[in-house]
């Protein structure tokens, strides 16, 4: 049986949708917790499938369970009334003695396992898919989905369904000991049960309890789902009824959360073993998965590893555990852009041709049944482009779930550089108070219109922090023009990066910003030029930036007054803001440790975290870089080496 189902939880839902039940008499038991109390020779009305959605028939209590013989029933079958699990007859009653036929115990199943739940319906299309064939021999006239969706999950095997389905077997009345077996495997417990070869049942009946049986109904017991009767025997023979499904289901329930979600797979970190996702409202949650997760790649058994970033897939959660993650889209999903050719429609499936950016063949994508169509951020019909149109189309798992439109050429105003990338293909990334565009990353053409500050220039003038307005073409930017916002602040470094993109980290009035150094930054240290690498974490600068690049760096005294020493606390005075310390070489060295005024001491550890000076201790290894200001050391910058 596979491993879903060892998580998964049983919930029985709407009994009273299905097939006429067998009329059976049952012996009367007074009290007993799960037991049927009278004979009764009635036949199950079959109700509408309108009557059949998971909902109560009424919010009024069932008329015929107020007697003082189905009290131990009556708050369970209420109370799952409500949440939708059961239903009633039309009459208002709910008819507590009548029996469930084994389809109908198996149908229930399935259902709280999640086979009616809309949000599965692509799970019972791999279902079917991979049993209809199967079930071909076992004439069943409702009831394949619940059934097919049972053996996908693993809950049935095929000697099941000769067991309980083969000819005139399924509308026989369910046995107590065979809800055992159904629901130990639809808890998952099967694998549990049958390991456990030694289980002593306290039944005073047990040795009549089928021996294929013993284990399972030992599980439903220990798990508190099944109970025996008010003389202290399990009666493995007699039929299971309505108001003993209740009590099941109840007692199911609240042992175990079951909840599906359909959700969009953002990334699976191995490492810490979590998946990422967001669901349909955009809101991003982690889970932890194990060795018993299960994982499904479009209905095949797979492993994290094999799982794609950007595609649609159903989570099942018990308790909050993820159990299961099974993907339903083939490709992940995506955005593309490009110039709209022509909209056709075949069969009723409407697609959409055009030329993705960058390429010169045309392409064809199918829509969804309930594209959305946008033209320059109204809702449109695709009536309303015109060949030329750019077009964003967002693709779920392959098919057009939104259509955006614009004009061939746009102009974009008030926009700030988020980043620009020029290593291959040119790109520029914008952020917009229009949410049309904030975010948008479009390709920058090669023969690109540049002025910035209303110079003429190129792409190396153009920095982060820039405002801009781009002149889109086709959905290829054609003309940009910047204008840079300068300005002149000091402050302590932080950080320095030297890389084919350069940066620095300058504390600015306790505030870190981190900043762009240009190919052609101009550096002066006491006066001389000079380079990036000459600078050290807490040395005081003062730059002079362009939007969110450093154009300027001016420094004094770097070489003559500052430094850096390692060694051992040995004093903290957090009222006069000084740490003592015993360097390596045996000398002690005290330092000042501002916390107002221009620089202020920064204490980080060695993995970066920052701290603050009540988290300096004595005996803790640190480095501390300092200037000298009138002959006393002023730390910049504490580093704990040792916690």
């Amino acid at each position: 049986m596979q491993d879903l189902i060892r998580k998964a939880a049983a919930a029985l839902v709407s009994i009273s949708m299905l097939a006429p039940a067998f009329a059976v008499s049952a012996e009367k038991v007074t009290g007993a917790e799960d037991e049927a109390s009278q004979p009764v020779t009635a036949t199950m009305k079959p109700i509408s499938s309108d009557n059949d959605s998971g909902k109560a028939s009424s919010s009024e209590p069932f008329s015929d369970i107020g007697a003082e013989q189905y009290e131990w029933a009556a708050p369970f079958i209420e109370e799952m009334a409500k949440k939708g699990y059961i239903t009633g007859y039309d009459d208002g009653t709910f008819r507590p003695d009548n029996d469930v036929t084994r389809l109908e115990g198996l149908a229930l199943f399935s259902r709280a396992m999640g086979s009616n739940k809309e949000v599965n319906k692509p799970i019972l299309e791999f279902a079917h898919e991979q049993y209809d064939d199967m079930l071909k021999n076992y004439t069943l006239s409702w009831g394949s989905d619940e059934i097919v969706y049972l053996l996908y999950k693993g809950a049935l095997q095929k000697s099941d369904l000769d067991t309980y389905l083969i000819g005139a077997e399924k509308n026989k009345p369910m046995k107590r000991y065979e809800a055992a077996i159904i629901i130990t495997k639809a808890m998952g417990g099967e694998k549990e049960a049958t390991a456990d070869l030694g289980v002593d049942l306290s039944y005073s009946d047990a040795n009549t309890i089928p021996s294929n049986a013993i284990q399972y109904v030992f599980y439903a017991t220990d798990n508190g789902i099944m109970k025996g009767l008010e003389d202290g025997s399990f009666s493995p023979e007699m039929s299971v009824s309505r108001s003993q499904m209740a009590v099941m289901l109840s007692r199911t329930v609240d042992k175990t959360g079951y909840s599906f979600a359909q959700v969009k797979l953002e990334d699976v970190d191995a490492d810490i073993r979590k998946v990422f996702v967001k669901d349909a409202d955009g809101n991003r949650t982690s889970y932890v998965y194990d060795d018993n997760t299960v994982v499904r790649v479009m209905g095949e058994d797979a492993q994290m590893k094999d799982i794609q970033p950007g595609v649609q897939a159903v989570i099942t959660l018990a308790k909050n555990k993820l159990v299961a993650l099974e993907t339903i889209s083939s490709e992940p999903d995506q955005t593309i852009t490009g110039t709209y050719k022509s909209t056709s429609s075949s069969g009723g499936v409407v697609s959409i041709t055009f030329i993705p950016s960058g390429e010169t063949a045309s392409k064809k994508y199918e829509c969804t049944k309930d594209v959305s169509v946008y033209f320059e951020g109204s809702p449109a019909t695709l009536r309303s482009f015109t060949e030329g149109a750019y077009l964003t189309l967002e693709l779920v798992n392959g098919k057009i779930a939104v259509v955006r439109g614009e004009a061939k050429t746009i102009t974009v105003k008030n926009a700030t550089v988020e980043s620009l990338d020029i290593d291959e293909k040119a790109t520029l990334t914008i952020s917009h108070g229009d949410k049309e565009y904030d975010g948008q990353t479009y390709v920058i053409s090669d023969n690109v219109s540049v002025t910035k500050n209303n110079v003429k220039s190129d792409l190396r003038s153009i920095y982060s922090g820039d405002l801009v307005t781009l002149t889109i073409e086709y959905g290829v930017i054609k003309k940009i023009e910047a204008v840079a916002k300068i300005a002149t602040v000091e402050g302590t470094i932080k950080a320095i990066t030297i890389s084919s993109s350069p940066s620095i980290t300058v504390n600015v009035n306790g505030k870190d910003n981190v900043y762009d150094v240009t190919a052609d930054v101009d550096i002066k240290i006491n006066g001389e030029e000079g380079k990036l690498s000459d600078f050290s974490v807490g040395d005081t600068v003062k730059i002079t930036t362009e939007s969110n690049a450093v154009k300027k760096i001016v420094a004094e005294s770097v070489k003559e007054t500052s430094g850096s020493a390692v060694g051992v606390v040995t004093g903290v005075n957090t009222s006069y803001k000084v740490i003592t310390i015993r360097t390596d070489n045996g000398n002690v060295m005290q330092f000042q440790c501002p916390d107002s005024g221009k620089s202020n001491t920064a204490y980080i550890t060695h993995t970066g975290t920052t701290k603050k000076m009540t988290d300096i201790k004595a005996e803790q290894s640190v480095e501390v870089k300092y200037s000298i200001s009138n002959g006393v050391y002023v730390a910049t910058l504490v580093i704990i080496l040792s916690e």
